[in-house]
């Protein structure tokens, strides 16, 4: 889930708490932490998960706070396959990113794997320059350059780099709309 950059909580089992692993010097030996917990990290989290329970309320008549996250979450996930279809195959009149002269769409289009983005290429248009003319006309999006993170999917496309299209900034059919709109001028 989306909260502050390089922060996760995790529950690990007995057995796991024993395995060796990286530690403070003289430190106990099972404990897994490696140094003051950050509580503004610890803050932004809990607001997520108060965020995660207020939006479940919307979609489950329970009172577990389980039973609400999982809610949210479920409603979250679907929010986003039907805004990610939009951005694919387009929403009335306007086309869809598979419908878009010289657009690439990485993963292909039924690609049950797909959660929250979607990345394309633009036939013989650098990247770079396609997120900077999104980015002038105020629609959010990142260059994904074919580095440690994604070279082994761009290198065999042979592209450098692709435009990231991240579900976190669109909120409503309209915002994907509006991204389609704009890809299309750029593309045309």
């Amino acid at each position: 889930m989306f909260s502050r950059h390089g922060y996760g909580l995790a529950w690990i089992s007995d057995k796991l708490t024993n395995l060796p692993h990286d530690m403070l010097i003289d430190g106990p030996q099972k404990t897994w932490e490696l140094g003051t917990r950050d509580t503004g990290a610890y803050a932004t989290l809990s607001e997520v998960v108060s965020y995660f329970e207020w939006l479940g309320e919307f979609f489950t008549n329970s009172n577990s706070k389980r039973d609400k996250f999982i809610a949210a979450g479920k409603a979250i996930q679907k929010h986003e396959k039907n805004l990610t279809n939009t951005m694919i195959f387009g929403n009335g009149n306007i086309p869809g990113l598979c419908q878009i002269n010289k657009v690439n769409i990485i993963g292909g289009l039924d690609n049950p794997a797909r959660e929250g983005l979607v990345s394309i290429y633009v036939d013989n248009m650098p990247s770079a320059e396609i997120v900077k003319k999104l980015n002038n006309k105020g629609i959010r999006t990142h260059l994904r350059k074919a580095d440690h993170y994604s070279k082994n999917i761009l290198n065999p496309l042979k592209q450098d780099s692709c435009v990231r299209v991240s579900l976190c900034h669109y909120n409503s059919v309209e915002e994907v709309n509006q991204f389609l709109i704009a890809i299309k001028e750029i593309c045309d």
